[in-house]
């Protein structure tokens, strides 16, 4: 391979991984808020029920 094709390659492969990892980081800051606010309203709509599982 040559230098200049292999410089891109990495540079290419660095820039995919951050951007790979900055979504994961955002779809488990919604997983986790969503299942916050469903905990909220469970615990408002069934306070035993949430007492029980926690």
């Amino acid at each position: 391979m040559e230098p200049l094709a292999a410089a891109v390659f990495a540079i290419a492969t660095l820039l995919a991984t951050k951007a790979l990892e900055k979504t994961g980081e955002n779809v488990g800051q919604v997983v986790w808020d969503n299942t916050s606010q469903f905990v909220e309203s469970l615990r408002n709509q069934y306070p035993d029920t949430v007492t029980a599982i926690a």
